[in-house]
């Protein structure tokens, strides 16, 4: 940005007025920042549509067009991926999103892929209270989790037995879940252009299998899942639906440590996108073994499948959170990476974060994702605050002591 264009974002931003704004839309007249500009709201724009569409308000929601910014968001995606985490993308290929671009509703509200990820995942910790770690559970917790699934976590469940016309099992609606958060995507499932959106968009996908269980009794309704039901069923489902199972057909990864994440030349803000490719290696690799490890996490708390969890530093690093923040303090995989790379990768986290603080909000950084003894050193954050610095261009960074 020029000089000018940095002074009006201190100003706005001091004003309470965010960079990026679908109100403010369009802020730059000319150049390449007004290009830059709408790709960016036309990401977050489908971003929520896709994940949870009330985080937008209800401007956002009714003056933007959403199939344009599906079409600009899917393309430009697969242009910035192709050749590693996407197959290689054609020259002057346009995506384009074919069908109506309906939400689902339900008597209950709407259904939306964020309350998918939060039904599985209380399902999955059920789980434990069949298996390994029975003992070691809190009777407690599973009183709560079954008043959660009462409440707006269980609407997935709910709607799919009444779609099916009976009862569904746990590990039925996780496979149906798992079957709706794999969907159809152009240049991830392969190079065909055109997607309907029936096919793209995870709670249609869901209401579609659900109505596929009306006639059909599926192994997993009797046992526990393994992976040659869970394949049989994601099979059987695809062609009584209708709609295609999303497969990831490139290599999400070329590296293939964390070191490398860590170490390989590449813009700070690339590295935490590049970590998360290299977990969602690992993870793509365990689910053609054994798919119901990742559709049915619970399963790994049963009988022998527990015993991935005895050394999750030697063998399972990448099926949880490679980096945390506990208690304040930063902790890392110290078998794969030392102090240093550690450090180098969560000054990338942090300048990645920032840029979603400067372009959509106002007033000071969040920083709860941060350790808290980084924000008590002024050293410390003075560095940060240079990296940033460097690498946006503004003079914007947090302060000390803003954790409690």
């Amino acid at each position: 940005m020029s000089q000018q264009q940095t002074e009006i974002l201190h100003e706005g931003r001091a004003n309470g007025l965010p960079f990026l704004s679908f109100e403010r839309y369009p802020q730059h007249t000319s150049g390449e920042l007004r290009y830059n500009e709408l790709d960016w709201l036309n990401l977050y724009h489908a971003y929520y549509v896709l994940l949870d569409p009330e985080g937008l308000t209800k401007f956002d929601a009714t003056s933007w067009d959403v199939q344009a910014a599906f079409e600009n968001s899917l393309e430009d995606a697969w242009r910035q991926s192709a050749g590693v985490e996407m197959v290689d993308h054609p020259e002057e290929t346009r995506v384009n999103v074919v069908g109506p671009l309906k939400l689902v509703h339900t008597s209950e509200g709407p259904l939306s892929t964020r309350t998918l990820f939060e039904c599985a995942a209380v399902i999955d910790e059920l789980f434990q209270f069949e298996g390994a770690f029975m003992r070691m559970s809190d009777p407690m917790l599973r009183e709560f989790l079954l008043e959660e699934m009462s409440g707006e976590y269980g609407l997935p469940w709910r709607l799919a037995s009444a779609l099916a016309g009976r009862d569904l099992g746990g590990s039925v609606v996780l496979a149906l879940i798992d079957f709706a958060l794999n969907p159809v995507v152009p240049g991830l499932t392969s190079a065909d252009p055109s997607v309907d959106w029936r096919e793209l968009y995870p709670p249609y996908r869901f209401a579609a299998a659900a109505k596929a269980m009306a006639d059909w009794e599926s192994d997993l309704e009797f046992q526990h899942p393994s992976h040659e039901s869970t394949v049989h069923f994601q099979r059987v489902l695809a062609k009584r639906s209708g709609l295609r199972m999303g497969r990831v057909v490139s290599r999400l990864s070329g590296l293939s440590t964390l070191r490398e994440a860590a170490t390989a030349h590449m813009h700070l803000a690339e590295r935490t996108p590049a970590v998360s490719f290299l977990c969602a290696s690992h993870l793509l690799h365990l689910r053609e073994e054994d798919a119901c490890a990742l559709a049915h996490y619970g399963v790994n708390f049963l009988d022998d499948r527990a015993l991935r969890f005895v050394d999750p530093d030697r063998d399972m690093w990448w099926l949880f959170p490679v980096f945390q923040v506990s208690q304040g303090e930063y902790r890392w995989p110290a078998e794969h990476v030392n102090l240093d790379e550690a450090t180098d990768l969560l000054v990338s986290a942090a300048v990645a974060s920032a840029y979603d603080d400067v372009l959509h909000g106002t007033g000071p950084l969040s920083s709860d994702h941060l350790p808290r003894t980084l924000l008590e050193d002024q050293g410390e954050v003075e560095a940060l605050n240079k990296v940033l610095k460097d690498s946006t261009g503004l003079d914007i960074g947090w302060r000390t002591g803003l954790n409690p």
